[in-house]
């Protein structure tokens, strides 16, 4: 039994190894499918335009107030489940990291309880299954709702690691329960897992284990990636998985997927989104290793935030048309996939706003929770302006469909909200672009490309 504790690590390790031939030199990628597409678990064909907006704007609410909850938790550490739900049956005395204090940092995953704005499929086990889950650059852990779980999503049948050949959990000493950054316990010797805000917030338990994860890429092959560590969930509140079965963590963090492939991608990925206009007839891409490569781009470095949950630069000037905004305060501005619309702190936005209405001489309506809103009826030259972003070294130009949003038949909105604790860069604003991520360097770029021909 002794071998068991570091058998099945070892064999991971030696098993993603061998991937490295076989894709760093050739990469892959895999489809990126949004809340609206047909494909979509959250797909709803009754919804009038209208209505997606108006849920897409819920969606980023959400959203932001999670990042909210992730950063003013961030240096808190809570002892224990919260007191209005008990641990687990047969739980023992939390597991701590080595060689550290009783207390550790909170560090959980940004999934929020919440529709997400875009899903990919993977597929798990010996045989496979297949799972849609929410890619999330917000989060660190891969998991996925397991048998039995009475709280999980269930339009599709949850995986059964009772079925699988290849699945493993494992134990409380193994090296990668003592990388998992948020609370965790010791079941019947099972490394278990406990993802969580705090008090009130939704969570997620579950045993960490190790399978067979494939992918099916773009061009029809499929990659096989044995020996991945991830989260059997196996208890939840019902709150945090509405319309998705699981999550796949692109953090920084050791146990992410980006992180545990290292070497086998060169440490990359990248993702380019097409246009919110076509995301309900094309997908998007994800690509690791060689397809990461983003070519003719502007590449900066990294906020150093240690490496864990999510990736931020510096917000250092905004530019409308051919008229800066002047200086502002250089602020973090994440830079996150799962967040609709961009925020900016508030005295930022209003000089945004006050720029905006001095340059499009069109008739302004409001909308009631978009900041500025203009009623396009009676004119056809719009004249809406490009917005240049100067994040750090990097200026990135925000064409209108990066920065706008139509309402209605008539009304276009400014798709940005206020938020005084950090800046967001949406997936709006991303939309266009070949965004790419270095995790051994630490430095992310960006390049204006087509989309629709990733």
């Amino acid at each position: 039994m002794a071998s068991s504790t570091t058998l099945f690590p070892f064999l991971s390790i030696v098993a993603l190894a061998l991937l490295a031939t076989a894709y760093a030199h050739h990469g892959f990628s895999v489809e990126l499918i949004h809340h609206d597409h047909p494909r979509s678990p959250s797909y709803n064909p009754t919804l009038s335009p209208s209505d997606r907006i108006q849920a897409e704007i819920q969606r980023f609410n959400a959203r932001a107030a999670s990042l909210r909850a992730y950063f003013s938790h961030f240096h808190e550490y809570h002892d224990g489940y919260p007191s209005t739900y008990p641990p687990p049956s047969g739980s023992q005395s939390p597991c701590h990291p080595p060689n550290s204090p009783h207390g550790t940092t909170i560090q959980a995953d940004l999934f929020a309880s919440t529709d997400n704005n875009y899903y990919m499929s993977i597929r798990l086990g010996t045989p496979v299954k297949e799972i849609i889950a929410v890619p999330d650059t917000g989060s660190y852990l891969i998991w996925v709702g397991c048998e039995p779980c009475p709280k999980c999503y269930k339009k599709d049948p949850l995986f059964n690691p009772a079925t699988s050949s290849s699945y493993t959990n494992l134990p409380c000493d193994s090296k990668p329960c003592s990388q998992l950054t948020p609370q965790r316990f010791c079941v019947n010797s099972t490394c278990t897992y406990y993802e969580s805000y705090g008090q009130g917030i939704p969570y997620v338990i579950g045993d960490l284990a190790q399978e067979t994860f494939t992918f099916k890429t773009t061009s029809g092959s499929f990659v096989r990636l044995p020996g991945l560590v991830f989260g059997c969930t196996h208890i939840t509140n019902g709150t945090s998985q509405r319309n998705t079965a699981g999550i796949v963590g692109l953090g920084g963090h050791p146990l992410s997927l980006v992180s545990q492939l290292g070497s086998s991608i060169e440490h990359r990925f990248s993702y380019c989104l097409v246009p919110s206009s076509l995301t309900k007839v094309m997908t998007s891409h994800l690509n690791f290793g060689s397809d990461a490569v983003v070519s003719g781009a502007q590449t900066i470095s990294m906020i150093d935030n240690g490496r864990q949950s999510f990736y931020a630069v510096t917000l250092d000037g905004i530019t409308v048309g051919n008229n800066s905004l002047g200086p502002i305060n250089s602020t973090m501005m994440i830079v996150d996939c799962g967040s609709t619309l961009t925020s900016l702190h508030g005295t930022v936005l209003e000089r945004l706003v006050d720029a905006l209405k001095k340059t499009i001489s069109l008739p302004q309506v409001e909308d009631g929770q978009l900041p500025l809103c203009f009623n396009e009826s009676t004119r056809s030259d719009y004249g809406y302006p490009d917005i240049i972003l100067q994040l750090g070294t990097a200026t990135i130009t925000l064409k209108p469909y990066n920065a706008f949003l139509m309402i209605n038949n008539h009304v276009r909105c400014l798709a940005m909200k206020p938020n005084d604790n950090f800046s967001i860069l949406g997936n709006i604003a991303q939309q266009n672009f070949h965004i790419g991520f270095d995790l051994a360097s630490w430095k992310i770029s960006f390049a204006a490309a087509d989309c629709t021909k990733n």
